[in-house]
């Protein structure tokens, strides 16, 4: 049997009122499409329906992209989320080398992270996190300064 005969097949037996969805679950159930599938999914005869929901859920599940820097079309650099990491960064990469920077960046990381995280910005909470990553060497620093009486 041919390609062309084996998708008319599959065709004919849907219902009228079938969609996109109900194709493909029929291209599943007759292991024409394998992708997504798992070794055990593929060695199975016959899929059960929930052997397709299961093959289905995880290919829209692949499909959804994280709201970060990947997706540029929500994503818009010079919100608070992206200044804070920015700030984050610099307070990181000044911590060791000239601490007076770090001191500065570190609260403005602080504070955007807390104002990104305020409008639930993706994200929001890196900015908070790199600056107490900054912060430790500035609190070590200043334990090995203070004298104790």
């Amino acid at each position: 049997m041919s390609v062309k005969e084996e998708a008319q097949k599959i065709l004919a037996d849907l219902p009228e009122n079938a969609d996109w969805n109900d194709l493909v679950k029929a291209l599943y159930l007759n292991k024409k499409i394998t992708l997504g599938m798992t070794d055990l999914e593929l060695s199975k005869s016959p899929l059960t329906e929930d052997d397709v929901a299961a093959i289905m859920g995880r290919l829209q599940s692949a499909r959804r992209v994280p709201d970060d820097m990947r997706n540029t079309r929500d994503y818009r650099p010079g919100n608070e989320a992206t200044m804070g990491m920015v700030a984050g960064i610099v307070a990181i990469f000044f911590a060791f080398v000239f601490p007076p920077i770090s001191w500065i960046a570190a609260p403005i990381a602080i504070v955007a992270g807390a104002m990104g995280l305020k409008k639930h910005q993706e994200k929001a909470w890196v900015p908070i996190l790199m600056a107490v990553v900054s912060i430790a060497p500035m609190i070590m620093v200043l334990n090995e300064h203070v004298s104790y009486f």
